[in-house]
């Protein structure tokens, strides 16, 4: 019996000294131990990290300039379009440069002009033809009066474009001549035969001019190389002659003046010849009005070529050349006028 105790606790005993060592493993370090418990690091899958993006330099590209600086203006009102032969790059081949809605165009004009014409005053004469019948007295304005022939004849003009297809219009042209010597003829100048000189007699003469315009235009037809349009202008005139001499003949130094208050109504055209690389563009440029009313008739006809050069967007400054052609007449009980300017004239103008 006691045999059996022995032994038995010699088993426990064997058994417990057997369970100390694994109990100081754990017991020696408590945050050790800690660490059989945590998940295994290299099991825990890491979230996807992308990259960021990268921010692009912005490139700008270069898109290439057309020779048009702006855009052809608005079409409005009556308009005949007709298709054009259009460039790569979207542009007609020729653009005729023409003001827009809200913009002016002025210019000044030269007319290097040969002037003739004449003048009755009294109208009737029976002057070297005694009672036998009435003539129209005629004085020569050059080879009578001694005015002279050539002369520069300055013109202004200013118009401004309220609507797209319409623009009111003002222009002015004048000048005074002076001249003098000998008469081919004897002359009869002063009312009722009241004045006269002699063939050979010393004479100064002076001519007083002044042709006023003032109107409106309607571009009928505006298309991207041409247009066409119709005007309709009063017309006033004041003219003044002055006749005297040293050794006076009857009658004293007279003086004839007289004012014209008619109308006038035409047409005008302008079509592109050519547009050159830097945007400079030719084109035709035509006027021509017929002038009626008050006793009154003539014209006004112009032709020439314009050259226009694109200052910057919608603003073009140009030169003009051409033939221009002014005729005036005006008959009245008691007296006749008639005055003719015709001769090349250059003219520059802006569109701003």
């Amino acid at each position: 019996m006691l045999r059996r105790i022995s032994f038995t606790l010699l088993v426990y005993l064997v058994l417990f000294l057997l369970t100390i060592p694994n109990n100081a493993l754990w017991a020696a370090g408590p945050d050790d131990s800690l660490e059989i418990l945590k998940p295994n690091q290299s099991s825990v899958i890491a979230a996807p990290v992308f990259p960021k993006a990268k921010s692009r330099p912005i490139v700008k590209v270069a898109v290439p300039q057309a020779a048009y600086l702006c855009a052809p203006p608005q079409l409005g009102g009556i308009s005949n379009i007709k298709p054009a032969v259009f460039r790569q790059d979207g542009f007609p081949p020729c653009i005729l440069p023409a003001p827009r809605m809200g913009q002016w165009e002025m210019s000044t004009q030269v007319i290097f002009a040969n002037m003739n014409g004449y003048i009755g005053w009294p109208r009737y004469s029976n002057w070297n033809w005694g009672w036998w019948g009435n003539t129209e007295n005629r004085t020569d304005l050059n080879s009578d009066l001694q005015l002279p022939i050539y002369a520069a004849w300055p013109q202004l003009t200013a118009s401004y474009h309220f609507r797209p297809n319409w623009a009111i219009r003002y222009s002015v042209l004048w000048n005074q001549l002076n001249g003098g010597g000998t008469p081919n003829n004897n002359i009869l100048f002063g009312p009722n035969w009241g004045g006269g000189f002699f063939w050979g007699q010393n004479i100064q003469t002076s001519l007083q001019h002044a042709y006023h315009r003032v109107g409106l235009v309607y571009e009928a037809i505006r298309t991207y190389n041409s247009k066409v349009g119709i005007f309709a202008d009063w017309v006033h005139t004041d003219s003044k002659i002055t006749l005297g001499s040293s050794n006076y003949g009857w009658g004293g130094s007279p003086t004839w003046s007289n004012s014209v208050n008619a109308a006038m109504a035409g047409l005008e055209f302008q079509r592109c010849i050519k547009t050159a690389p830097n945007g400079g563009t030719l084109s035709w440029d035509c006027k021509a009005g017929g002038i009626f009313l008050d006793d009154t008739v003539g014209g006004d006809l112009e032709a020439g070529a314009r050259y226009s050069i694109p200052l910057n967007c919608g603003r073009w400054g140009y030169v003009k050349a051409g033939y221009r052609l002014v005729d005036l007449k005006k008959t009245q009980n008691d007296f006749i006028f008639k005055n003719t300017l015709a001769g090349g004239f250059m003219e520059g103008g802006f569109i701003f």
